[in-house]
């Protein structure tokens, strides 16, 4: 796994790394249309960073891979600013 630097982004890998945790911000912080299409499954967070690293001072991210509710898999990508 890529180093983590910063307490922040550390802070935010950790949060997101339980599935039940990064369910809950997924279907808090989505746009409601696309939660409805999302399966109840946790979703399940996909190792590595795609931030380049002389912006990971200021940028968290986390890739994920949820299913929806017709079954089909999908990747949520996020990305998170922190100061």
């Amino acid at each position: 796994m890529t180093n983590i630097y910063q307490s922040h982004d550390r802070f935010f890998k950790e949060l997101v790394s339980r599935s039940d945790q990064a369910g809950v911000l997924l279907h808090e912080r989505l746009p409601e249309a696309i939660v409805k299409c999302l399966s109840d499954k946790p979703p399940e967070p996909v190792p590595g960073s795609f931030v380049e690293e002389q912006l990971r001072e200021h940028l968290s991210d986390r890739l994920f891979k949820v299913e929806t509710i017709n079954g089909q898999t999908a990747f949520l990508y996020i990305l998170i600013e922190h100061k």
